[in-house]
């Protein structure tokens, strides 16, 4: 009976403020903070299962912010940990037995992100490869990061392509992260401009050390030189250009 009460104040309270999801968001941190904890965990699941249907600008929020605030309670509340993870092994096992969009790749790697534990989409991404290598390739973008931050530059080496056009996609991300916003007051601008930048070094960064470990130096040399006429940073200027030791 407990339960039923709760899942109609939860379908209640979906239904009259489900139209706002930054707001849905915070109220739900909010009971967080109030130690309303199961009630918050349904909350954070629904988010992950509906939020797209009634904004899909949030599909940014949902795959960052939404699953960190979930993660936190978590880390307090084993339910949600548990729910987190039951979520993340229904939809590996929906992408290795069946033609699942490609976009469930990105919530697994999202997810094994938040959970720290993102060998298991490198481990999922490598199953694919093994049997739908065009498959493998549309997943590979949400597989990056993961694989980058593993350092597993024999697997990069064979869906980056021409590094350059890696290099591409970080400055248009970088543009696209200096779009402005209604919303936007001079910290609000400051706070995304320091976070763009800081994003686009370390990204920036890590092609190329990528770049090296192929021994493809030119490349290298034209990203560093492009990247600190960018963004003039210590790191970029201090990057060593050599072939880093395994």
């Amino acid at each position: 009976m407990k339960n039923l009460l709760i899942l109609i104040a939860l379908l209640i309270s979906i239904s009259s403020i489900a139209q706002d999801m930054q707001k849905y968001l915070t109220e739900t941190k909010e009971m967080v903070q109030q130690k309303k904890y199961q009630e918050a965990n349904e909350r954070y699941e629904w988010f992950q299962n509906h939020a797209l249907e009634y904004d899909a600008a949030m599909v940014g929020v949902r795959s960052s912010f939404a699953l960190s605030y979930w993660k936190s309670l978590a880390d307090i509340y084993p339910p949600a940990m548990a729910a987190m993870k039951e979520m993340r092994d229904k939809k590996t096992n929906q992408l290795i037995d069946s033609i699942a969009s490609v976009k469930l790749f990105s919530d697994v790697a999202s997810l094994n992100r938040e959970l720290n534990e993102e060998q298991k989409t490198i481990s999922l991404f490598e199953k694919i490869d093994s049997t739908d290598h065009n498959k493998a390739s549309k997943c590979f973008h949400y597989a990056k990061n993961a694989l980058f931050n593993a350092k597993r530059y024999d697997i990069l080496r064979n869906f980056i392509g021409n590094p350059m056009n890696e290099f591409q996609e970080i400055k248009d991300e970088r543009s696209l992260l200096f779009r402005p916003y209604k919303s936007d007051d001079t910290y609000a601008v400051n706070m995304r401009k320091r976070y763009a930048d800081n994003n686009f070094v370390e990204k920036t960064l890590r092609l190329i050390k990528f770049t090296l470990a192929v021994d493809d130096y030119e490349s290298a040399k034209k990203i560093k030189s492009e990247a600190i006429q960018i963004v003039n940073d210590n790191r970029l200027r201090d990057i060593e250009m050599l072939k880093e030791k395994s």
